[in-house]
């Protein structure tokens, strides 16, 4: 291995010791898709990278909001830290949670995407194409 290849290797290195995602793919004929690495071996048959983050951003609007809620199941529930709690309506600003006592109505920004996920885990906002 050259000097040139450790300094590309060296950030793919650190971040399996701290922790992180690693992914590989053969580079032998045609290129195939990345798979995560529970223990990589670093040999010369594969490339390697930190997998990258997906990103969310906040609702643009009620309709964005709404059009996303309808593709998670189960329909119209969101997870914060407090719990899971249905959401029962939505604003081009807020999305409003049923108190689980029924009393009252708590509301959540749409902007919460960052602390918040829809009951199956996706995180409460939209996905960021790059």
């Amino acid at each position: 291995m050259t000097r040139e290849e450790v300094k590309e290797m060296l950030p793919v290195l650190q971040a399996f010791a701290d922790g992180k995602t690693i992914e590989s793919r053969c580079i032998k004929g045609e290129k195939s898709l990345w798979y995560d690495e529970e223990d990589p071996s670093f040999d010369n048959d594969f490339e390697y990278r930190i997998k990258p983050e997906i990103n969310y951003r906040p609702f643009k609007n009620a309709e964005e909001c709404w059009d996303e809620m309808k593709k998670h199941q189960p329909f119209g529930w969101i997870k914060c830290k407090e719990g899971y709690f249905n959401i029962v309506y939505v604003d081009d600003d807020y999305a409003g949670l049923a108190d689980p006592d029924g009393s009252s109505i708590l509301l959540e920004s749409k902007n919460s995407y960052q602390d918040n996920t829809f009951a199956d885990g996706t995180p409460f906002g939209m996905k960021v194409e790059e």
